[in-house]
């Protein structure tokens, strides 16, 4: 049995409740998403994409994946999620280096106490060369960005991607392509994060955009559902 498999039975409740509670598509992101997921990515999808980059994704994404979907209308074709969703598995690989298939498999260097000494010098090639050519900026790149996989945009030059090895595996972290510090969310792992998110879509927090969903801690309660009474006794009314 999947470890995630109650976790995603509330997630799929949620994300039809989410859309009952913002049926005017206020929240960021939401009119180009419009809280759909399209259909669930085969294991012979998913495991060609790990053979192919020689990696093994993490277990909560690869539920989301397999169990909730994969892809769907928003940007890009991104399925409902923050900001404008998460990519379609293989999508934008390319964002953070221009060989993700050299780079993915890579240990990811990346940690959530990195501090702004510690980020200026892991970009000070890059920063100290103007004249750094392209396969060295890749390189460099690839060094910083090893082990990291993009899911989804953020509008501008944001991003969330996903950490694919190491302790921190699991993980998302917000990233600006413009070299700004990484920030690691604060959620243990993806499904964590991408409850959180329907849970502050339906108390209404993320309603006032934009929110910047994920850069700061929790406030809101978590919202419970009991798996055994998910369908017997639960009903929009609750949520009224």
């Amino acid at each position: 049995m999947n470890i995630h498999s109650e976790q995603i039975e509330r997630i799929k409740f949620k994300l039809s409740v989410a859309k009952k509670k913002d049926i005017g598509l206020k929240v960021f992101g939401a009119k180009d998403h419009k809280y759909k997921v399209g259909k669930a990515a085969s294991e012979e999808k998913i495991n060609n994409f790990e053979k192919e980059y020689s990696i093994e994704l993490p277990l909560c994404y690869r539920s989301f994946l397999a169990e909730i979907g994969n892809g769907g209308i928003s940007y890009r074709n991104s399925s409902a999620g923050p900001y404008y969703g998460i990519f379609s598995l293989g999508s934008d690989i390319d964002e953070l280096v221009e060989n993700p298939s050299k780079y993915l498999s890579k240990q990811c260097i990346l940690t959530p106490s990195i501090t702004d000494e510690e980020w200026k010098e892991l970009n000070r090639k890059i920063d100290e060369n103007e004249d750094i050519s392209d396969e060295d900026y890749d390189i460099e790149r690839g060094k910083i960005f090893g082990g990291v996989l993009p899911i989804g945009s953020q509008g501008c030059s944001y991003i969330h991607a996903i950490i694919l090895n190491g302790n921190h595996k699991g993980r998302v972290l917000n990233l600006d392509l413009d070299w700004q510090k990484p920030r690691f969310t604060y959620e243990d792992n993806f499904l964590d994060w991408y409850e959180r998110w329907l849970d502050e879509v339906i108390l209404g927090v993320l309603h006032d955009s934009p929110s910047w969903f994920g850069y700061g801690e929790r406030e809101s309660k978590i919202l419970t559902i009991d798996s055994q009474e998910l369908k017997l006794k639960w009903s929009l009314k609750f949520w009224k």
